[in-house]
């Protein structure tokens, strides 16, 4: 096979609809740990593509996410507070400071208010009737709601900040929400010093004041509601499409509502929708899955390629026992809101298939979009749906 130069490593990422493209197969065929220099012989990729070397990768002391060098597109926002690009010890004390709000106890307190979210946006979505764009009109709202309401966002702000949210829009549209969604962020961490509230951003904010800037609460206002948004629409979307197309998970799931975190997991697993993972750099010469990776070399980290390049784990089965998988990430990294989304998605697919049984989309397979494969976050583009 030709070298694959792919200067913003999109490989990783290439899909067939809800499967892998047969150039990120080829490439797993390789092995879990693939070596290719650019052309330009400037720099070399590792990809690293396997579950055990993902997990090596993502979870040693050896890699950091700071980017060496030139020969890398690096795009992501640069914001104080935001827990995806720091690295120790800026990433210990920020984490420390959010993962209490993350409690089997907190998630248990907020289940109900969860259930409540859903059954309001099941219920307009009943009472509205067919045809439904799933995505604009339920998963993003729906998502947007929990997220607020777990964050502890003024109910008066709501509206405006789900607007914000909707990844939708042309891209001066988008620019222009960016700019207004993070200026509200900066007037909300003011407003969180005075009045914390109840909610996890007020509890860092009274926790742990003196220890964090108003910047970086900003930013990790900013990140934490984006992401958790973005990354849970997607797969409440991507979810529902990939249960009708196997209708009979889909049917096991309405008879046996108690498959739902078993369903859950399989779910994450197939479709890793997170594929923002930016490149970790060694910080010196190690050996990971039988080979050495130098000083200041770079891995690319496929999540989807770890999650589904083993043949016994291709197939879309709910009541897998064990569905290994990283696709909430590994290591320091690992996905605080893990918890949350698993709470929020076990609920809403449950009680979507058992309220909407003849549930099917409204188009045929082959005409539901997709986005394109360069976004961070894997997702359709629409999902019209029909019972």
């Amino acid at each position: 096979m030709a070298p694959m130069v792919a200067p913003e490593h999109r490989v990783l990422h290439l899909r067939d609809r809800l499967d892998l493209a047969a150039e990120l197969k080829l490439l797993c065929e390789r092995g879990p740990l693939v070596r290719i220099p650019l052309e330009d012989g400037s720099a070399v990729h590792w990809f690293a593509l396997g579950y055990d070397v993902v997990r090596e990768v993502l979870g040693s002391e050896k890699f950091d996410k700071r980017v060496i060098g030139t020969h890398f597109n690096h795009q992501e926002m640069a914001l104080p507070g935001n827990l995806l690009q720091l690295d120790p010890p800026e990433h210990t004390r920020l984490r420390r400071m959010v993962a209490p709000a993350y409690s089997v106890r907190r998630m248990q307190a907020l289940e109900p208010r969860v259930q409540a979210i859903v059954d309001d946006h099941l219920d307009t979505m009943a009472s509205t009737g067919p045809p439904v764009e799933f995505l604009r009109e339920v998963a993003g709202p729906m998502a947007a709601r929990v997220a607020c309401e777990f964050l502890g966002i003024p109910l008066d702000d709501r509206g405006e900040l789900i607007r914000l949210t909707a990844h939708r829009g042309g891209k001066r549209r988008r620019v222009l929400n960016g700019h207004a969604y993070l200026a509200y962020m900066r007037e909300l961490a003011a407003r969180l010093r005075r009045d914390p509230g109840d909610g996890m951003l007020g509890m860092v904010a009274r926790d742990h004041g003196a220890d964090i800037s108003d910047e970086e609460l900003a930013g990790l206002c900013a990140v934490v509601m984006n992401s958790s948004v973005e990354q849970t629409e997607s797969c409440l979307a991507a979810g529902t499409l990939l249960l009708l197309e196997h209708p009979e998970q889909f049917a096991l799931l309405r008879e046996r509502p108690e498959l739902g975190e078993q369903a859950v997991e399989e779910i994450v697993r197939y479709l890793s929708v997170f594929e923002g993972l930016d490149p970790r750099t060694a910080t010196e010469d190690v050996e990971i899955g039988g080979q050495v990776i130098k000083k200041g070399e770079a891995v690319f980290c496929s999540l989807l390629a770890a999650n589904r390049a083993d043949p016994a784990l291709d197939g879309f089965d709910i009541t897998r026992k064990e569905s290994r998988h990283v696709a909430f990430g590994h290591g320091i990294h690992h996905c605080l809101g893990a918890p949350l989304a698993r709470m929020e998605l076990r609920i809403a697919f449950t009680t979507l298939v058992s309220r909407f049984p003849s549930l099917r989309t409204a188009v045929p397979a082959e005409e539901i979009r997709f986005r394109p494969p360069s976004s961070n976050v894997f997702t359709l583009l629409e999902l019209p749906l029909t019972w």
